[in-house]
């Protein structure tokens, strides 16, 4: 099972951090990750060395700070977006006379160096005004009585959201988006003689079942489960007309396990039960 918890008080740093962990299982397509809220600390020092696995996304809500990458300073102030790739030495802190105050995200999983390489990303101080949603939403998201699985996808598309704004390529979001509901359409048209999993679909995808659902009616105009639905009953017209299959059978093959479901949805479609549309067919 995933694990959710508040951690109030940190070894490190008393009462100035809170931070909500997240550890994986297998409905999640991270290994670990944490976002939370780090408060102004005047000794506040952060080192990772080479050896470490996490990636870090971190917005500075106020004060100053600096970052040390490939060894050359670099400064935090407000507005800034920092982003720290895995398994590099690097060092950050906040000014003694002016500590930070920072909303942050470190984020564990076995794809994300190719991601972030396929958009270009490097380590490096951002401008982060447009991103600080994002940050927002993950936080925001962790507060509520949204469920576990829910809540990690929610945290993997603010990760991937942030890593998109800020990349040097220009991504065409419409194509991006109807391509991304063409993958949708793909799993859907696989699933016919399947029960619908949208859980997995958005899994695969990492995001939210809710942006599954978003894309793909931006495009088809209805929703995945009207879209497979009507799929399933055209196929079921077919196998009524074109076969001696029971209703059952039918109802079985499409994965509607009860007749009696199957046969309502297909008289509010057709206008008819099964069997009057198969006698009708028939002549």
């Amino acid at each position: 099972m995933s694990k959710v918890w508040w951690v109030q008080d940190c070894v490190k740093y008393p009462g100035k951090e809170k931070a909500i962990a997240f550890f994986a299982d297998d409905g999640v397509p991270f290994l670990m990750a944490m976002a939370g809220v780090s408060y102004p600390y005047s000794k506040y020092v952060m080192t990772r060395q080479a050896n470490e696995s996490v990636n870090v996304f971190l917005y500075v809500l106020e004060g100053e700070g600096e970052v040390m990458i490939d060894g050359k300073p670099q400064r935090l102030a407000p507005k800034d977006l920092m982003v720290l790739r895995e398994r590099e030495v690097q060092e950050y802190r906040a000014l003694p006379d002016n500590p930070m105050k920072t909303m942050w995200i470190n984020y564990r999983a076995n794809y994300i160096s190719a991601f972030m390489d396929a958009y270009k990303v490097k380590s490096g101080v951002y401008s982060g005004e447009k991103c600080v949603k994002y940050f927002d939403t993950a936080i925001d998201a962790a507060h509520s009585s949204l469920s576990r699985k829910e809540l990690c996808n929610i945290l993997v598309e603010q990760v991937h959201a942030i890593i998109q704004h800020i990349s040097p390529i220009e991504i065409d979001q419409e194509t991006v988006g109807f391509s991304t509901a063409d993958k949708i359409r793909e799993m859907l048209d696989s699933a016919l003689y399947k029960k619908l999993d949208l859980s997995r679909v958005s899994m695969l995808l990492h995001m939210s079942k809710s942006n599954v659902i978003r894309i793909f009616k931006k495009k088809y105009r209805v929703t995945p489960y009207e879209y497979l639905l009507t799929a399933k009953m055209d196929a079921a017209k077919v196998m009524l007309t074109s076969t001696q299959m029971s209703i059952k059978d039918i109802s079985d093959r499409l994965c509607i396990t009860d007749e009696h479901y199957f046969s309502t949805l297909f008289q509010k479609r057709v206008g008819m039960r099964p069997s009057e549309y198969r006698k009708n067919s028939n002549g």
